[in-house]
């Protein structure tokens, strides 16, 4: 019995891979930085200022769900890996999310973008 389709001669690793491409890119972003000011005072660590990675208004364009763009904080990136996942599998609700950094926390929006 002969197989016609596209998985013929290709490992499962390979094929799984082919099912997960990503359909879409995802737009980030920046729409808010703070800075705890009277949380630092009572536990400081790091600078007493907002983070100072990102701009308000910068904008970033994912190619992929696994790497980050050039200029994105690698914290943020794991912390809002979920939701980028999910934008690159064609989820068409645009999201609010934050880092977890509690002190200087910085906003992003999330956005869908057709590849």
């Amino acid at each position: 019995m002969e197989q016609n389709n596209r998985f013929e001669n290709k490992s499962s690793e390979e094929q799984g891979l082919d099912n997960i491409q990503d359909k879409f890119k995802c737009r980030i972003t920046v729409r808010k930085k703070v800075f705890h000011e009277d949380l630092y005072q009572q536990y400081p660590y790091g600078g007493a200022h907002a983070c100072g990675r990102f701009e308000e208004g910068q904008v970033f364009i994912t190619n992929n769900r696994w790497d980050p763009p050039d200029g994105f904080c690698h914290w943020a990136w794991a912390d809002l890996r979920s939701i980028i996942q999910s934008i690159h599998s064609g989820h068409p609700t645009t999201m609010i999310s934050c880092c977890t950094d509690g002190l200087r926390p910085v906003t992003f929006k999330f956005e869908r973008i057709d590849s």
